[in-house]
């Protein structure tokens, strides 16, 4: 588990001061994201970051830190003046009420006070996730609009006659149904009732027919009738299916003369008219699926509403332990036609395992609960008898609501499935509805990982693994990256990436600093390998910075294991860099003074991060994966290639780590990069064994 997969967070910080947007930017990273930063001191240099290629996704104004020369007003103004979507947040302890209603009518979204991290992050997080619903809606209009005009391009081409009818209207015909009818091809006939294109003997009963597949939704049907031409009444063959035209929902015709129906796609398509199973009542899973995704539709459109249901037969599973297929597939079968008896004016499918799905008309949580009692009524409290056995039914429920805001068809499938398994949990025979995690508070989260990694330490449930670190120019050292996992009470392994900077200032971050350095001792005296040539990263936490017993500590440690402190490379995060940015020069002194090497690691994500450096003695440079991730891009990919440059001039040797594939390798072999790390090269084990030779 790593944390590139984050999405990169890029922000436009106003501040007159670099250390006070330095530290909004660590209250980001502290929380694992990865950040792109332009400081803003003046309005030529709002232009010019918002002139580039580059979208951001949040501008963050310190109101109580304005650089000269600027005013919120002027950067929401000319946001606006060059058609920018960037929501703006302000951060201050002094505003008014009277102040605060005035910015967010001239479009500030959330003024937040300054030391209100957790609340920055909350709302950072709400509003990258608005904005990202306008670029996906603006993106999917674009596609839409397409995809409309080649659909349009398609069924123009198509053989067949095909029509649109939502609401008794014609939304679109095509030529070929036009043919049909003797009409010219070109004919418009959008607007028109299509019962005054249907022979009046047909006209109430296809009026009623198409009324009624569009009131209930039902997922796929037929109807025969005589459509009326300029020749006389042509009998047809219908095949209806509910869909969506320009947005809006409509129902499909695909429609064929009579006399040529025969062996036709649609005797195939009538074939499978969605029918329930005879014996069950329970329709297949395709069935039910074509269904629900109708149902979704409907919501959408505010025709109806439903519910979707997930039932499991808790009993199963030990029935058929010790059964088996003998005595489990009758109970199975039997439960199978008491509900599809019971849900008989419902939609239901068996789901496989002993669950079925079910789609449920009901406005409110008080009808989805009446139904499920009736369920567990009818199909529950009375045992079903296999042979001599009498085998106890047991039932657990999930239920979910389908709205507007939540219409992805696998998502409300899985989510049904989480409130059925919360139902067994809770000892089964109820109903449970879904509810989404209450995210924790940041305090509370540090807090469980503190004893987390606590307990960790204590069932000597930390591990070490090892990567190697590939130079592409030679080295007379073969280099590892020691990586720290832990494994929880329930046997799951976390990578330290992932939570280290949440603890990493935290005193018993120390503990495991220590227990990494005699760990990671350990393993190199113990593998056969030329220990004069081999060189450790171990990234340490925060702590250590403050920690004056540390270095001196680690001194003694590894002359009593016999390892020279040429064979260790001390690794910080660039936030920690930033972060204690008075004491690094001389805890990096101190530490080259032992003989280790210095390092920095996720670099890059600072707001000016080559200066961060500049006046610390560095042997490598690790760039933070977000930049791996988008050598892809060509336009992102010129970031790291600029910075690269300036790292080489500057005498560090720069890594770049996460390469997964060769793809992202391609463009590192001239770029200037020293070494290379990533699992495309090996991915981490448990010994230092990778052949730098080859």
């Amino acid at each position: 588990m790593t944390n590139h997969n984050k999405e990169t967070i890029r922000l436009l910080i106003v501040d007159a001061l670099a250390e006070e947007a330095e530290a909004v930017l660590n209250v980001f990273r502290d929380a694992g994201h990865s950040t792109r930063a332009h400081h803003i001191v003046s309005m030529d240099s709002l232009d010019k970051a918002l002139s580039g290629r580059q979208k951001w996704d949040l501008l963050l104004i310190s109101e109580q830190d304005m650089p000269e020369g600027i005013t919120i007003n002027s950067v929401i103004e000319r946001i606006e003046q060059q058609g920018h979507d960037v929501p703006v947040v302000v951060l201050s302890d002094r505003l008014e009420d009277d102040e605060i209603l005035a910015l967010i009518k001239q479009g500030v979204r959330c003024v937040i006070p300054q030391q209100g991290d957790e609340l920055l992050l909350i709302t950072a997080k709400r509003e990258i996730a608005d904005l990202n619903t306008r670029r996906n809606y603006r993106r999917m209009s674009v596609a839409l609009n397409e995809s409309e005009k080649q659909r349009r391009n398609l069924l123009n081409d198509q053989v067949d006659a095909i029509v649109y009818v939502g609401e008794g209207a014609i939304r679109y015909a095509n030529p070929a149904f036009n043919v049909l009818l003797g009409r010219d091809e070109n004919e418009p006939l959008k607007g028109t009732a299509f019962k005054e294109l249907v022979a009046s003997s047909d006209q109430n009963d296809v009026d009623e027919f198409l009324a009624s597949i569009e009131d209930s939704g039902q997922a796929l049907a037929a109807i025969q009738c005589s459509l009326r031409s300029e020749e006389g009444d042509v009998p047809v063959r219908a095949m209806v299916t509910p869909t969506s035209f320009e947005g809006h929902f409509t129902l499909s015709l695909l429609v064929r003369l009579q006399e040529v129906q025969q062996n036709s796609m649609a005797d195939t398509e009538e074939a499978r008219v969605s029918k329930p199973d005879s014996d069950t009542r329970l329709y297949d899973k395709k069935q039910f699926q074509e269904h629900l995704d109708v149902a979704i539709q409907r919501v959408i459109s505010g025709k109806e509403k439903f519910a979707l249901v997930c039932v499991s037969l808790d009993t199963l599973k030990a029935v058929h332990a010790k059964g088996g297929k003998r005595v489990s597939r009758p109970l199975l079968m039997e439960v199978a036609k008491r509900l599809g008896l019971s849900l008989i004016e419902h939609k239901a499918s068996s789901w496989g395992g002993g669950q079925f799905m079910v789609l449920v008309k009901a406005a409110d949580k008080d009808t989805v609960q009446t139904i499920a009692d009736q369920l567990l009524e009818e199909v529950a409290e009375t045992p079903v008898t296999v042979g001599k056995n009498k085998l106890p039914v047991k039932l657990s429920l999930g239920s979910i609501q389908l709205t507007d805001a939540n219409s992805d068809a696998k998502t409300l499938l899985v989510r049904a499935r989480h409130a059925c398994a919360e139902a067994r949990r809770l000892g089964g025979g109820k109903l449970c509805f879904y509810q989404k995690r209450k995210i924790d508070v940041v305090s509370s989260v540090e807090k469980h990982l503190a004893g987390m990694v606590s307990q960790a330490m204590q069932h000597d449930d930390l591990k070490l693994f090892y990567q190697p670190v590939i130079s592409l120019k030679g080295s007379e050292y073969g280099h590892y990256e020691v990586m720290l996992r832990m494994m929880d009470a329930r046997g799951r392994e976390h990578d330290a990436v992932n939570f280290r900077s949440k603890l990493d200032k935290n005193s018993l971050w120390g503990k495991v600093d220590r227990w990494q350095v005699i760990q990671a001792g350990k393993d190199l005296m113990s593998n056969d390998i030329d220990k004069t040539k081999t060189r450790m990263f171990v990234h340490l936490g925060g702590n250590v910075i403050g920690d004056k017993e540390f270095l001196p500590w680690m001194g003694v440690a590894l002359k009593a294991a016999g390892i020279k402190p040429q064979a260790l490379v001390v690794e910080l995060s660039e936030q920690n860099v930033v972060r204690f940015s008075k004491q690094m020069p001389d805890f990096f002194k101190a530490v080259r003074a032992m003989g280790c090497g210095t390092s920095v690691s996720e670099f890059g994500c600072s707001l000016n991060p080559v200066e961060t450096i500049a006046a610390l003695n560095l042997d490598f440079v690790k760039v933070d994966a977000s930049f791996t991730k988008e050598l892809t891009n060509e336009s992102k990919g010129e970031e790291l290639k600029a910075m690269v440059k300036q790292l080489s001039d500057s005498g560090r040797q720069i890594i770049v780590p996460n390469v997964e594939s060769a793809v992202e390798m391609a463009p590192l072999w001239h770029s200037g990069v020293d070494f290379i790390q990533g699992d495309f090269l090996q991915g981490p084990v448990e010994t230092m064994n990778y052949n730098f030779d080859e």
